[in-house]
């Protein structure tokens, strides 16, 4: 299975449809945001994936109850912490605001990937079974680099895509 793995693209509207985009043409099954999309208006372009997008808080949130009605028809939102299972493998969806709760997840050993965002920086870490992976950020202003991230949960790699290029 292909899943689309992205965070805090902070109402970067162009960069949201290129990742989209990306994830159609790689036939990507399921995208999971690890937050900060921010404002409610971005629902709709995950319209594609309806049912197979999953979406968690972050520390930066415009009108959480109508981003929690509009997602209602096109995915899940979880407030803080997301528990995912999917093609028997079991995620766990977490902003990472926390590093004490992202370390945490990560040596619990209870998940096969944890997906976290916030740090801006794609990076990805095994620690026994679990895979962290931190797709980086889809905004792309911050740090001059937006960059998504497609998990193949049958080789187990993680792929980077840049954004910007």
């Amino acid at each position: 299975m292909k899943i689309g793995i992205m965070s805090d693209s902070h109402d970067n509207i162009q960069n949201i449809k290129k990742a989209v985009q990306i994830f159609k043409e790689d036939n990507v099954e399921v995208i999971m945001h690890a937050g900060d999309l921010v404002s409610p208006f971005c629902i709709p372009l995950f319209a594609d994936f309806k049912n197979r997008f999953y979406l968690c808080s972050g520390n930066n949130l415009g009108d959480v109850q109508f981003i929690k009605k509009l997602i209602e028809d096109i995915g899940i939102f979880f407030d803080e912490l997301g528990e995912i299972e999917l093609g028997g493998k079991k995620f766990a969806l977490y902003h990472g605001t926390n590093e004490i709760i992202t370390n945490a997840l990560l040596h619990s050993q209870e998940y096969d990937y944890v997906i976290i965002g916030h740090t801006h920086h794609k990076e990805t870490l095994q620690e026994g079974k679990t895979v962290l992976i931190n797709p980086g950020e889809t905004f792309g202003d911050l740090y001059g680099e937006a960059t998504i991230a497609i998990l193949n949960t049958e080789s187990n790699d993680v792929t980077f895509y840049d954004l910007i290029k």
